[in-house]
Order: C-alpha cells, then sequence, then structure tokens
C-alpha cells in the first residue's frame, strides 16, 4: 500500500472511531411485546410492551414497562431467566420488580443495579432470547397474566457509525487500487 493511500484509509479511521468511540455508552436495548401467549391460563386480555437497558459498564437494567387490561390488580413483576430454549417455556425469576403497581393498567419504571454475576447471566439470556419479562396478578392469573421474551432493539448507533467507517475505508483502499493499476 503506497504512503498516500495509508494516509487517506488511516485518517478515515481515526474520524470515524472519534464518532465511534463517544456513541459506546456499553448499552444494550431490548424489547417484549406482552401477552397472554405462554401463560399458563393463555386467557388474559392484558397486553402491554416492555424496554430493557443493560448498562454493562455500570451493571444495571433500566426497566420501563406498560401494560392495561389486567383481569385484576397486578400482583408482581419481573425478568425470568434463563429458558432452556428462545422464545419458550418457564424458568425462576432473575430479577423482581419491586415496588410494582397494584393496578389494572399502568406504567412501571425503575433502575436496578446488580453483582457482576447477575447482571452477566441476564445479559446473556436476553442476548439468547431465553429471557420474559412477566406481569402476574390476582385471582386466576396468579401463575402470571402477560409475558413477553425479550428480543434485541434497533441496533445502537455505533454500529452503523462502525460500519459507514469501515465501508469508507473499502472505498477509499479500492479508489487507490483503481488509480494504480490505471
Amino acid at each position: 500500500m503506497n504512503k498516500s493511500l495509508f494516509c487517506v484509509a488511516t485518517s478515515v479511521l481515526l474520524v470515524g472511531a472519534a464518532f465511534v468511540a463517544p456513541a459506546a455508552a456499553a448499552t444494550t436495548s431490548y424489547t417484549a411485546s406482552l401477552s397472554k401467549l405462554g401463560e399458563p391460563n393463555p386467557t388474559s386480555p392484558g397486553t402491554g410492551s416492555a424496554l430493557v437497558i443493560l448498562d454493562d459498564t455500570a451493571l444495571t437494567i433500566d426497566v420501563l414497562v406498560n401494560f392495561a387490561n389486567l383481569t385484576a390488580d397486578a400482583s408482581a413483576g419481573h425478568i425470568h431467566c434463563c429458558t432452556d430454549v428462545a422464545g419458550t417455556g418457564n424458568t425462576g425469576v432473575a430479577q423482581g420488580f419491586t415496588g410494582f403497581p397494584a393496578m389494572t393498567s399502568g406504567t412501571y419504571a425503575n433502575v436496578f443495579t446488580l453483582s457482576a454475576a447477575s447482571f452477566d447471566i441476564i445479559a446473556a439470556g436476553m442476548a439468547a432470547g431465553k429471557a420474559y419479562v412477566n406481569i402476574h396478578s390476582l385471582g386466576p392469573y396468579a401463575g402470571g397474566e402477560i409475558r413477553g421474551f425479550l428480543a434485541s432493539a434497533v441496533p445502537e448507533p455505533e454500529t452503523y457509525a462502525l460500519m459507514l467507517v469501515g465501508l469508507a475505508a473499502l472505498a477509499a483502499v479500492t479508489r487507490a487500487r483503481r488509480a494504480k493499476s490505471a
């Protein structure tokens, strides 16, 4: 590779790294659509959604849950992890939601700080599709009224920035090779 091509490629990579480094906030987002599917008594009209953001630097889990139309007041909410097969099954509670509202429709938000070991288990379960958010209510749905498996949300901005840096570097190298061979 000639000196000018090397300088161009290095410059592109350094400029790209400047944009990527600050954006690498060490967070990963997961979402779930909550419904009766997979529950022991799958007849609830309840619905909901969950957003879970993992911060692997602070070892926190930021949880936002919206739910509606439960048949009775909610009695608990939590993340279960890790099932044997992605997207299906039952398993134990990995993280309880303290202070979950006792109502039939509402919103819940909280941030939990975990130990490194607990964080790693939950993060691996979410990445593998083996973790789910579950809301229990009083009455016939004490075993769980609505749930949803967590799936990776839209890629973080640094993913796109890194891809663009790579494509720009590839274009610079290709352009230089064409110019050299011409």
